[in-house]
């Protein structure tokens, strides 16, 4: 059976021995992200950790959930996460003709799941007759943070006109008992469905949860199409619908399986002062206007755990859920792009900030171009750094790209700035002449290596293909 909710994955983390229970009383303001930051940054990434007391708040907190690449692939129910890959290749070769976006939505479509419903859901299991966001344990990650932060939220939002809903992962900063800042990109869903609710001049309902099945918190941090509703893609990765609740105050959904549901609204206008932010640049995120959240009702599990993520400095769980990003959209990427063969997104620019984009043997050349087309989609449109390389090796060996990028790219012709972004084409370009030993004399050692007498590993480079998907 797929994943329902945050326990369910918790469960399946603890029998593999990749969670760790805290028994001991932490701090929510500075303690919690610090020993979170510790695990994230020791080898493999760490084990999940359940903060099972915190200090001043009746609730558990759970930290470092999607912090490896198995983990994340635990999190969607694979055994890998290129299983992903192929399962996409596969809906949208079923979709042919149409651009890439437009295959993706049919191919939702094709594999369409009804919502289902329910009356009594976990997450109305007690309903708080004075809602308060300070009960939550909300995380104060870094000594300048200009409060403290629900980091993992999932934030249900309506077009008024179309009724199309959105779930998207925006960082929440409490301020008070009832109300709350919410910080969103100006090109998110969430804030053109403000805009829109604005130009009616009426309140806007929101809703934010916490918990859920893990493919929906993931689902939330993608960067999906308008058109196709996060809940949707949520049910297409686990083979299941994910199971929704009606709210009280407002025509909204939340997951029934959600650990705390805050119901609300924000008035057209209204703003407040977020921040500052440690970010994943390493430096704050400065104070700036946010709309305001206001709280008009509560519900939670009994017993609830809030989960939550620190943002910092590299490596940290976002990693993963880029890695997820990565290899799940790679498809409907080539689908606009067929000379693309892989990407990998660095850890060092938190995935959306810099990507190596290995190409086929004939697009070289044509780097920029096709860097110039992925500013233009909506996976790189915040894309600092984009470097194009041969697809003679995974663009994931950053040794072999540097070689490639030290040697090969022109700074008069193969570099592009526009803005804040830089795009540089690092392919072969027509006229040189690559140097290859001799295969049959490669042959002839490999026999022979034996006979030498040298005793030391080699690793042989026989021109390693990029995997394909």
């Amino acid at each position: 059976m797929p994943l329902s909710d945050l326990r369910d994955f918790l469960s399946l983390l603890e029998s593999g021995g990749e969670a760790v229970r805290v028994g001991v009383e932490v701090d929510p303001v500075l303690e919690i992200s610090a020993v979170t930051d510790r695990v994230c940054k020791s080898q493999g990434g760490g084990p999940a950790l359940l903060f099972e007391k915190v200090k001043g708040h009746p609730f558990r907190v759970a930290t470092n959930l999607f912090g490896s690449e198995d983990r994340m692939a635990q999190a969607l129910e694979v055994s890998c996460l290129d299983e992903l890959s192929a399962r996409m290749t596969k809906a949208l070769a079923a979709q042919q003709g149409d651009a890439a976006e437009e295959r993706l939505r049919r191919a939702m479509e094709g594999e369409q799941f009804s919502l289902r419903r329910t009356a009594h859901p976990p997450c109305a299991e007690l309903i708080a007759e004075e809602p308060d966001l300070l009960s939550l344990p909300a995380l104060k990650n870094w000594p300048g943070d200009g409060g403290r932060f629900l980091t993992l939220p999932l934030v249900f939002t309506r077009d008024p006109e179309s009724g199309r809903p959105n779930c998207g992962m925006y960082r929440v900063q409490v301020f008070d008992s009832r109300s709350a800042g919410l910080h969103w990109s100006p090109r998110s869903d969430g804030a053109r469905h403000a805009a829109a609710w604005a130009r009616r001049g009426e309140p806007m309902p929101v809703v934010i949860a916490f918990g859920g099945p893990p493919a929906l918190i993931y689902a939330a941090s993608a960067p999906l199409p308008e058109q196709i509703a996060e809940v949707d893609f949520a049910a297409w990765l686990r083979g299941e619908p994910v199971q929704m609740s009606a709210c009280q105050s407002c025509d909204l959904e939340a997951p029934a399986a959600a650990e705390f549901v805050l119901e609300g609204y924000m008035v057209p206008g209204e703003s407040r002062a977020e921040g500052p932010f440690g970010n994943h640049t390493g430096f704050y995120a400065p104070a700036a206007p946010a709309p305001v959240f206001r709280l008009l009702r509560m519900t939670r599990r009994v017993d609830p755990i809030l989960p939550c993520t620190v943002v910092g400095p590299p490596p940290m769980e976002n990693l993963y859920l880029g890695r997820a990003t990565e290899r799940i959209f790679l498809p409907l990427l080539r689908c606009d792009f067929p000379e693309i063969v892989d990407v990998h997104f660095l850890a060092e620019g938190i995935y959306h900030g810099a990507a190596l984009i290995a190409v086929r043997p004939e697009a070289a050349g044509s780097g920029l171009e096709i860097i110039r087309g992925l500013w233009r989609n909506r996976l790189f449109q915040g894309s600092r750094l984009l470097v194009t390389v041969d697809a003679d090796g995974p663009p994931s060996d950053r040794s072999k790209v540097l070689w490639r990028l030290l040697n090969q790219a022109d700074p008069t012709r193969d570099i592009l700035v526009e803005g804040d972004r830089t795009g540089i084409d690092a392919t072969e370009k027509e006229g040189r002449l690559r140097v290859r030993a001799d295969s049959d004399v490669l042959n002839l050692v490999e026999r022979r290596w034996g006979a030498y007498g040298i005793d030391v590993d080699v690793e042989v480079d026989i021109g390693e293909k990029p995997r394909e998907v």
